[in-house]
């Protein structure tokens, strides 16, 4: 009879519990650390398996606390546009598409960023036209919130001139009061999900697709993911084949489900229940749009589109009520809140729900990109976490001031404000709007620059936080999230045997080279989930 499991040794193991603080080795026993210490004390112990780790850096694994995994498998079978720099090179790449598609189905693209592109604007429906007449056409912004369509993709929505949006500025008409086929937010899911039908159109296409992808999550360094319901219509993303990976042992990570549905109140589902694989989590809302597409709700006009600001999805009243509602049956609540005038509308109303309820659990504010004057120390007083996308810093540097105005730039995503000020900061990709890789994020967060280019140009500097405070955001305070931080987050003795072994000691190398961080093994529950061939 064996004290342990196994022994990890020869490693240096960075607790996260302290700044600076490693051990040399670590001991499983049942999927958890029982020991953290020295070589010299684990070789006292005796272990079914010994692993030596030579000499190399181990962080606790990886969550990715704001990502939609089944929308990631989705985007993987459209048409990439993220690099593409004019419409002509929409269509054409959308064309090749178009001839590979069977009758019926609609020809998509994603991850269209319009600052790349030479017009400077979205492709209309007539300009995708030159894709197909016959098959409908979509194309979506890198943000998942503003998307083009083509004219029989309009007819099949059912949107034409007269057409009532449920909310201003979700479609966009000319002049003559025809729709441009430039929709936006819930447009998608009421409109023109029901009449695509899924791309992934089978049930072993879609347990295939997420075999596939939760296995790039274990070898981008992901132990954890927090997924939020994609765009695919099923409230639960696919709970049913979560579970058949796990029993099959194909679930080589952890899975925490969000949903926009009302769990609580329907089946009564609540945050917390699950396994220690797969667990439900929050409750999901919106409160605006997006940046890019200039429907994030802003207390004052876009810089770059005088009289335009932006989009509330609700009122002031309805936000309270969903907030509250969700909240009194003992759902965490996550809302997406962009703009200055969201973030106003969501802090007000979780003071309403903890006035009325007392508080129950933690509340998260997805994005909180442009806070106002007042929010922070209003939300210093709330159970507020703050889950920020630091990768997002990338696609800002040379657009945030020409899109919101100077002063308001400077407050552009201020994750050292936030964590001055006393408040737990989170870490994630929001995939597939970025990729899932978090070494990403954490250069992002520490040097507020772009990864890789070597034109070191900046967004707010003083918004920098160290390497220790960036990692903290993805492990110790990404478990904070759904009240994992007894299990979660860092390498203790009691908590999951959670950890990734890199191919460079992160702490040790320059801060511009933290995105080429590579993973050795992935390890979750104390077994190798991953492994690097050598």
């Amino acid at each position: 009879m064996h004290d342990v499991d196994k022994i990890y040794r020869n490693g240096k193991f960075y607790t996260m519990e302290k700044e600076g603080e490693f051990a040399e080795a670590v001991a499983v026993r049942d999927g958890r650390f029982v020991f953290v210490g020295s070589d010299e004390e684990a070789a006292r112990l005796t272990a079914g398996e010994s692993i030596d780790l030579g000499g190399e850096a181990v962080l606790p694994g990886m969550t990715d606390t704001h990502m939609h995994l089944v929308m990631d498998c989705e985007a993987r079978q459209r048409v990439d546009l993220r690099y593409v720099s004019s419409i002509d090179e929409i269509v054409e790449q959308m064309k090749e598409k178009d001839r590979m598609l069977e009758e019926g189905r609609w020809a998509q693209g994603t991850g269209l960023h319009i600052e790349r592109l030479k017009e400077g604007r979205f492709p209309d429906r007539y300009e995708l036209d030159r894709i197909s007449k016959d098959r409908p056409v979509l194309v979506q912004t890198y943000c998942g919130h503003t998307f083009m369509i083509n004219s029989k993709a309009l007819e099949l929505a059912g949107i034409r001139k007269g057409f009532l949006p449920p909310v201003d500025g979700l479609v966009d008409f000319d002049e003559k009061g025809e729709p441009t086929g430039i929709v936006r937010e819930g447009i998608y899911n009421d409109l023109l999900l029901p009449v695509m039908g899924p791309i992934l159109p089978t049930y072993e296409s879609k347990k295939q697709a997420l075999t596939e992808e939760v296995m790039e999550c274990a070898k981008a360094g992901l132990t954890c993911v927090s997924t939020y319901t994609s765009y695919s219509g099923d409230p639960l993303e696919y709970l049913h084949q979560y579970k058949e990976l796990e029993e099959e042992r194909k679930l080589p990570i952890r899975v925490i489900l969000n949903s926009s549905a009302p769990l609580a109140r329907t089946i009564g589902a609540v945050t917390g229940i699950g396994n220690d694989k797969i667990m439900l989590g929050a409750k999901k809302l919106f409160s605006d749009g997006s940046l890019s597409s200039r429907s994030a709700a802003l207390l004052e006009e876009y810089q770059d589109e005088p009289g335009n600001y932006g989009v509330l999805i609700h009122d002031q009243e309805e936000m309270n009520r969903e907030v509250q509602e969700a909240y009194q049956y003992g759902m965490e609540v996550s809302i997406h809140a962009i703009g200055d005038r969201a973030m106003e509308m969501v802090i007000t109303a979780i003071e309403n729900a903890v006035r009325h309820c007392k508080e129950k659990q933690r509340f998260r504010i997805i994005h909180a990109m442009l806070p106002s004057k007042g929010h922070i120390e209003r939300m210093k007083k709330l159970p507020v976490i703050l889950d920020v996308q630091p990768v997002f810093l990338r696609n800002w540097i040379d657009l945030c001031e020409e899109r919101i105005g100077r002063e308001r730039a400077k407050n552009f995503l201020p994750i050292r404000s936030y964590m001055d000020a006393g408040l737990i900061v989170t870490g994630g990709s929001d995939a597939p709007v970025e990729e899932i890789n978090p070494f990403l994020g954490i250069e992002c967060a520490v040097t507020r620059s772009v990864p890789g280019k070597k034109e070191k140009k900046s967004l707010g500097v003083e918004e920098s936080i160290s390497v220790f405070q960036a990692v903290s955001m993805f492990t110790r305070n990404a478990a904070y999230c759904t009240r994992q931080e007894k299990n979660r987050g860092t390498i203790s003795v009691g908590k999951y045997a959670d950890f990734i072994v890199l191919d460079q000691d992160i702490f040790a190398v320059p801060s511009e080279d933290i995105h080429k961080t590579g993973i050795r093994k992935t390890v979750v529950g104390g077994n190798i989930v991953y492994e690097r061939e050598k």
